[in-house]
């Protein structure tokens, strides 16, 4: 009796921490969305004027991203190759993006930020984990 040989890669602590990882991001973006979506409008305070800004648009843009990172978690969590690789890339453009809104929500676009480089990290470290080494 032989056992199939499989080429998935395997789903070991710091994969699953990722995949946990990028899906609470992910509901968090989605969250972040529907605030932003719901009409609210923000007051940013400078020292002599008082700017109005509507967060609809960064909105939208979180709720496409918060889909694609649920999609990428989902992916990783059920171990497909794809998700890892989608995983970093995504959790990059999150970090971006976060950083773009710092100035709107700063605590909760750090936390976001802090989150996605957790996931950059541990997915980085479970592809080194398995390459193989080189000859």
């Amino acid at each position: 009796m032989t056992s199939p040989i499989s080429t998935r890669p395997v789903l070991g602590d710091m994969t699953i921490f990722a995949g946990v990882l990028i899906l609470v991001a992910g509901v968090l973006h989605l969250l972040t969305a529907i605030a932003a979506i719901a009409g609210r409008d923000v007051f940013v305070v400078t020292e002599d004027q008082v700017f109005l800004i509507d967060v609809t648009a960064w909105g939208w843009i979180h709720l496409v991203i918060g889909v694609l990172v649920v999609t990428a978690g989902i992916g990783i969590v059920t171990g497909k190759t794809w998700g890892y690789l989608a995983g970093i890339v995504l959790a990059a453009i999150s970090i971006l993006d976060n950083f773009l809104f710092v100035s709107i929500y700063p605590f909760w676009a750090l936390v976001l930020i802090a989150i996605d480089v957790l996931v950059i990290w541990a997915l980085a470290r479970q592809l080194a984990a398995v390459q193989p080494a080189p000859r």
